[in-house]
């Protein structure tokens, strides 16, 4: 094989590579026995047939085959030789087949360009003092609370916030709906709705007038004026718990203060997890900003794509070029931060282990409530989904090991006069 490799840029190189004649006819004559020993020819017993009767009837369905199998063959060969990684797939420019004549192919690679001068120790980041006050701890206990809390039959008037369960009639339409429930004061619902059931009690009877707004999420409501008329089945109203040592035990805490303490730890990481998460922004934006990145062009379009194809699954309706523009630089900026971390997981030697894949699997699974199985079926379905899953689990371990290195320059009102700390 012969080849010649130009550099394009610095991030694409074109490849000439020329497969020797005999190399092919080779192929293709074997190609053409194989079929012979056993293709029924009039004339001839299997295997019989001259070679020139067969490749009159077979040689060009051969010959496409024989090159089908040596383009990839001869395109793995030549970028293995040339210590070429390509990061997308080659783009064939040019075929020259004729038979008993070497064959020669032209084919584009983009690679990832090389970084000279990697800047990533002692980046500057944002320290924050984490503060947890009394009232973060009370409006966690209160939202506890109000889970812990049920609603519970009442037999007397209906208050706001009541839970009423209604049989009524849709005059207009004579339509009946049965056991409908209704919380009475919801702002989604029309005010004169609740207005008419307040004060009544169960086995009372209710007839209101109500505008449906244009919104109203019933579309066989909406923008409607509309008489319901109907009976009361049931009243429930919200029976608050108790926040005390019985509350805490079930729980699983030894009393209310235990309770108040593994609350106030909760909350304090929750807010460092936060902060750390806008550290990491930070240093995002410091680490790709201090290079200077060639982009390669399909590594951009495949970033674009994708982010393109997020938001229309969003929104079916959003203009693709609008959001082609719009996303133009996270693409670039994301493809220019993953080059730059393979580059110094690669000088640094970060690699993830198998386990360390089957706790991520497990770890994720979990928190969406199916098995590890189901989970490889759905996102990790063949080598490919699986490489690029570990090939972003490199990555975030190699943004921990920057994150690390990282200089913590405390907040102050002078950014001048930030306080530095090491950690």
């Amino acid at each position: 094989m012969q080849k010649t490799v130009e550099d394009i840029n610095s991030t694409k190189k074109r490849f000439t590579v020329e497969v020797p004649a005999d190399v092919l006819e080779k192929r293709i004559t074997d190609a053409l026995r194989n079929i012979g020993r056993n293709a029924r020819i009039p004339g001839f017993r299997p295997g019989k047939a001259p070679l020139s009767l067969l490749e009159k009837r077979y040689g060009k369905e051969v010959e496409s085959d024989v090159l089908e199998k040596i383009i990839p063959e001869y395109y793995l060969k030549a970028i293995k030789e040339a210590n070429v990684v390509p990061v997308s797939p080659p783009v064939f420019e040019n075929y020259d087949f004729k038979r008993r004549e070497p064959f020669r192919m032209t084919f584009t690679v983009e690679i990832r360009p090389k970084i000279e001068e990697l800047n990533y120790e002692g980046i500057e980041v944002t320290e924050e003092e984490i503060v947890v006050t009394d009232q973060d701890v009370e409006d966690t206990l209160e939202r506890l609370k109000l889970e812990k809390s049920s609603y519970e039959p009442v037999e007397g008037e209906i208050e706001n916030d009541d839970l009423v369960m209604v049989d009524y009639e849709v005059v207009e339409e004579e339509k009946k709906v049965e056991n409908q429930f209704i919380k009475v004061g919801s702002e989604i619902l029309p005010e004169d709705i609740s207005l008419a059931l307040k004060g009544k009690k169960k086995g009372d009877d209710f007839e209101v007038t109500a505008d449906f707004p244009e919104d109203f999420a019933n579309k066989n409501f909406a923008g409607k004026k509309l008489t319901l008329k109907g009976t009361i089945k049931e009243v429930k109203r919200l029976k608050l718990a108790t926040i005390d040592d019985d509350f805490a035990k079930d729980l699983g805490y030894e009393d209310v203060e235990k309770l108040r303490e593994a609350v106030r730890e909760s909350i304090e990481k929750a807010k460092r997890e936060l902060l750390e998460n806008k550290q990491k922004g930070e240093l995002i934006d410091k680490l790709v900003a201090s290079h200077q990145i060639d982009v390669p062009e399909g590594l951009f379009k495949e970033e674009l794509d994708m982010l393109v194809r997020g938001e229309k699954q969003k929104d079916p309706q959003a203009d693709e070029e609008e959001l082609r523009e719009k996303l133009k630089e996270r693409a670039e900026k994301t493809v220019k931060l993953n080059m730059l971390l393979d580059t110094i997981a690669e000088k640094q030697g970060i690699d993830i282990t198998n386990d360390e894949v089957k706790q991520k699997i497990a770890e994720l699974s979990n928190s969406m409530y199916i098995t590890p199985e189901h989970f490889m079926k759905l996102y990790l379905p063949n080598e490919e989904a699986m490489y690029m899953f570990r090939q972003n689990l490199i990555r975030e371990k190699t943004l921990d090991f920057i994150f690390e290195k990282t200089k913590r320059v405390k907040k102050s009102d002078n950014p001048e006069e930030g306080e530095k700390t090491d950690e």
